[in-house]
């Protein structure tokens, strides 16, 4: 691919483990989404997620990183339910 237009997002989160979380759901998407005009590569050291974004133009590009940081953020707020108690799972559903 032709690198004409590039971003390099570095996030850092409250704890490696939320960090390790955002990565491992991230990560999959990096090599399922494989498009023509954009390329976007996933990496984690500690408690950060660095996002490197490399587009044929400035409108794949901002496209790219809209979406990830959607997913980020989707990501997040979920993250925070778990993390609150809001959410619970299995056998515990629908006891109140």
């Amino acid at each position: 691919m032709i690198k004409k237009a590039y971003a390099t997002l570095r996030i850092r989160y409250p704890s490696e483990r939320e960090a390790e979380a955002t990565y491992r759901a991230i990560c999959p998407e990096t090599k399922a989404i494989l498009r023509y005009r954009t390329k976007v590569n996933v990496s984690r050291n500690g408690e950060y997620v660095m996002l490197t974004f490399e587009a044929r133009d400035t409108t794949a590009l901002r496209a790219s990183i809209n979406s990830y940081l959607s997913w980020i953020i989707a990501l997040k707020s979920v993250y925070d339910l778990i993390k609150m108690g809001e959410i619970k799972g299995g056998a515990e559903q629908g006891k109140d």
